[in-house]
């Protein structure tokens, strides 16, 4: 990642060169250029150099050749394996970081890739069998929440592991541990992280067409909030093909599907849902005023805003970022990923990336969530060699930060993603604040996190849904409260 000093004299330079310098010859444009070039590579070689002086402090340690075992979600396999050197900088971060490992700690790395059921089979039948198969799983989060219920995993804390390391997201550690015990981990060692983090898109022509604000600006300035956006896109609508009904070929000022997205919400406007401790469970989703009115905009943002597309068929997946990418709507949602594959290849227009809103401007940062399919790190109960175990767990975690990590980011993110400086700042912000917690984990479609999308449309209050649902809900987050509160 840049250094915030030499990104705001690179910007400096940009705007000296472009619009506050009186008029160069062609000579001092490319002195000025190369210029701006140089303090670039220069930030960026400092900041790589950075990651690499960071110890991991794990020393010297030799297993004699052990194979290292781990069962990988197959739909992220791509993240973890790379058979060889290619040329392409994401394939050879990951050889390397393999590699490193390997050499490093004389040790063999057996990767499987398997299918959610294939991967949940296996594991059960390892620690059902007590045989010590796997060392490491790396599954869909949400799926393996109900593999953690079940008892399949160890308490992470128990093994000799700095999670204070930068490697795995702070926020996210200390609010996936209750009770001292932590059965599922984040950490960088998973690309999925950062590719399925949820942001905001914007089209910049289309925000000149309509006379708003650069949104830029008003992210720098905390105005990002639920009521600005609400606000700004309320009568942006055309009806492009004149018969009189909103329909998908017409234009809006805000394209989102209405499901998978949703939770992101709770995390952006620091919304709680529930609370476990000692004592039991309690429900929070409508204790708090602030909760309530929440749910209210969000109804009315998705729901009763003419400037919102009001897709609601089921596969709601990626139709805010199909009327995007057509250039019918101004910001959708969508994840971080598809500014380096999806949105790139299809987008004839120039766009933008800023996080999800805030509830309110007093609300100090933004944040946001991955998607439920990202890859989560746990240690199967029956790995038994605690050392081995521990020592490549943290070491692939630091490599994926030091190697991985910065040319998945800095790279395919940034320049590749990314169309502009201010873009690059953007996805700093937005990675900054992904979180993960035990609500969404756990949350197994039983709690509220996933069940919400009901209620935006709709014939019912909070209080109301709440009450029908707190018995089912509750009974539910005691099995997860006995996880974590009883041996």
């Amino acid at each position: 990642m840049k250094k915030t000093k030499l990104s705001c004299l690179f910007l400096a330079l940009l705007m000296l060169a472009s619009c506050g310098a009186p008029a160069a010859d062609e000579a001092t444009k490319d002195t000025t250029a190369e210029t701006a070039a140089e303090i670039e590579t220069a930030a960026e070689t400092d900041a790589l150099e950075a990651r690499l002086a960071v110890s991991d402090d794990l020393g010297e340690k030799d297993f004699g050749g052990e194979e290292y075992r781990v069962m990988i979600q197959e739909r992220w396999f791509g993240y973890h394996n790379a058979e060889e050197l290619t040329g392409d900088g994401l394939n050879d971060a990951i050889y390397t970081r393999n590699i490193n490992v390997e050499e490093r700690f004389n040790v063999k790395l057996d990767l499987q890739s398997m299918v959610h059921d294939d991967q949940a089979q296996g594991l059960k039948n390892c620690v059902i069998s007590g045989n010590d198969e796997y060392d490491l799983f790396l599954g869909g989060a949400v799926a393996s929440g109900d593999l953690a219920v079940q008892g399949l995993f160890r308490n992470m804390h128990e093994l000799d592991i700095d999670f204070t390391k930068p490697w795995y997201p702070s926020d996210a550690i200390t609010n996936l541990t209750v009770n001292g015990k932590m059965f599922l981990a984040a950490s960088d060692i998973c690309l999925s992280l950062a590719a399925n983090t949820y942001c905001y898109y914007f089209n910049k022509n289309m925000v000149a067409d309509y006379g708003l604000e650069d949104p830029y600006t008003v992210v720098s300035e905390g105005r990002w909030t639920i009521d600005y956006l609400m606000q700004n896109i309320a009568n942006i609508y055309v009806d492009a093909n004149g018969d009189g009904a909103e329909a998908n070929d017409d234009i809006y000022g805000f394209g989102t599907e209405k499901v998978n997205s949703l939770p992101a919400y709770f995390y952006a406007f620091e919304i709680d849902t529930v609370e476990l401790t000692e004592d039991g469970v309690n429900i929070l989703l409508d204790k708090v005023e602030k909760n309530i009115d929440a749910v209210e905009k969000l109804r009315t943002l998705l729901y009763s805003s003419q400037g919102t597309y009001k897709y609601t068929g089921d596969g709601a997946y990626g139709s805010g970022g199909d009327l995007f990418v057509r250039q019918q709507a101004i910001f959708a949602v969508s994840k971080l990923g598809d500014s380096a594959s999806w949105f790139r290849e299809t987008c004839e227009f120039d766009y933008g990336i800023i996080p999800y809103p805030k509830y309110t401007e007093e609300q100090k940062n933004y944040y946001t969530v991955s998607g439920g399919s990202i890859n989560a790190s746990a240690i199967p109960l029956t790995a038994a060699r605690e050392e081995l175990v521990a020592t490549v767990f943290a070491s692939l975690a630091a490599e994926s930060w030091k190697v991985l990590i910065p040319q998945y980011y800095d790279v395919v993110l940034k320049f590749k993603g990314a169309r502009d400086e201010t873009s690059t700042r953007m996805i700093d912000l937005i990675l900054d604040g992904r979180n993960l917690d035990f609500e969404f984990i756990y949350d197994g479609f039983k709690g509220y996190m996933y069940d919400m999308s009901d209620i935006f449309k709709g014939g019912t209050t909070v209080p109301a849904y709440v009450a029908s649902t707190q018995k089912a809900v509750t009974t539910y987050y005691e099995g997860i409260r006995k996880l974590f509160y009883e041996d």
